[in-house]
């Protein structure tokens, strides 16, 4: 899967859960944050190895259904994504600042549920 399409799944798969909270095991979600995690690994650079730790501190907020926390979580990720696409211009930098934007929404809703 390149990363435009793991972009779009993952926007999709936040969208679904926040449409159908009942339906989106925790479990999807952890699996969505290894399955990024495992896609930065090798990259390099300091701000993909703060992501990583992030999405790191993000697994363990949804396995103890920290929703404060994972709240917290979401919204920096969204804001070092945007970010990092701030002077890509490109279709990725597209995604990825939805992405971004679709973060911070989320941490909204979460905030707010």
């Amino acid at each position: 899967m390149n990363h435009a399409d793991r972009i779009e799944a993952t926007i999709q798969g936040i969208y679904r859960a926040f449409e159908h909270p009942g339906e989106h095991p925790a479990d999807a979600g952890i699996s969505a944050i290894d399955n990024w995690i495992h896609a930065l690994d090798g990259l390099g650079g300091s701000a993909l190895a703060g992501l990583q730790n992030e999405l790191r501190a993000l697994r363990g907020y949804v396995e103890r259904d920290d929703r404060p926390a994972m709240a917290g979580s979401l919204q920096q990720l969204g804001m070092e994504t945007s970010r990092m696409a701030h002077d890509m211009h490109d279709g990725t930098g597209d995604h990825l600042r939805h992405l971004g934007q679709v973060l911070i929404t989320a941490a909204g809703n979460l905030k707010m549920s």
